[in-house]
């Protein structure tokens, strides 16, 4: 058995909620180890590896929930090589919304500790926010007809219509959210100990390249665990970016978002940035 459909990205755009709402789906079978890094660390391990992790699934709808895929200049190839034309679904976060949340994720980690101008002028990855560049290849190797683009906002604003999207994409019933998947998942947090969090963030990712995905899924689902490491982030805590920092994210990511507007019939940069092109940020 092998999946039909792959969540491949972005991080930071509710990837822990979707696959909260896809286990409870009776229609679906989710891997219980989020993010196999199959297509991007752990291609060298064969697909038989990777079969293991879809053991006695039987629902009509069997995938993963990886965001790193997206970020991978080889995965789409490997994905279609492997699976064929699979469904992909991608969720995207408005790109200076998506930028902050990278902050204060690289912050609750112990990975930096300046403030989130310092993060754009020291650690933004510009190809973070190109979306159309990043989404191309799985257009191309897919077909746009399986390729689903969401919107963090629309989660946001409304779970149980976004849910209902994705489950006319794979095909399955749309069913009602139960309460407790109306509300926010993984929500923004402070380390209790940036050297603590630093040494758990290493560990985890030396675990994803070596066979280590169930022993991460246990320890991440015991909410114990993370209340230990991390303190809410009050949002008063949280400060905005300057005026330029602002604008060099925008430069970068307009002109891309209104590209994947044209290719896929979305309405992204309208939403984001109204519908008259560039403009003063």
């Amino acid at each position: 058995m092998l999946p039909n459909f792959l969540y491949i990205g972005t991080g930071k755009a509710g990837s822990t909620w979707l696959m909260e709402a896809l286990t409870w789906h009776p229609g679906v079978f989710v891997t219980p180890a989020k993010e196999t890094d199959f297509f991007d660390l752990n291609f060298h391990r064969g697909t038989a590896w990777y079969e293991e992790f879809f053991v006695g699934a039987q629902a009509p709808a069997v995938g993963e929930i990886a965001h790193r895929y997206l970020r991978h200049p080889e995965a789409a190839e490997r994905m279609r090589a492997v699976l064929g034309p699979t469904r992909c679904i991608t969720v995207f976060r408005e790109p200076e919304d998506y930028t902050m949340s990278s902050y204060l994720f690289a912050v609750r980690n112990g990975r930096f500790s300046g403030g989130p101008d310092a993060w754009v002028e020291q650690r933004f990855e510009s190809d973070s926010v190109r979306y159309m560049t990043l989404l191309d290849p799985f257009i191309r190797a897919m077909g746009p007809e399986n390729v689903f683009v969401g919107c963090f906002d629309d989660l946001q604003e409304d779970p149980a219509g976004f849910f209902r999207d994705i489950c006319l994409f794979l095909g399955i019933e749309a069913l009602g959210l139960p309460a407790h998947l109306l509300g926010k998942s993984n929500a923004a947090a402070r380390p209790r100990s940036p050297a603590l969090a630093l040494l758990v963030n290493r560990t985890a990712k030396f675990l994803k390249t070596h066979g280590g995905q169930y022993l991460i899924a246990a320890v991440k689902r015991r909410k114990f665990v993370k209340s230990l490491l991390y303190a809410p982030l009050a949002r008063d805590e949280r400060t905005p970016f300057s005026p330029a920092s602002r604008a060099m994210i925008r430069d970068v990511a307009e002109p891309e978002v209104r590209s994947l507007d044209r290719a896929m019939g979305t309405r992204l940069a309208e939403r984001w940035y109204g519908a008259s092109g560039m403009a003063a940020a």
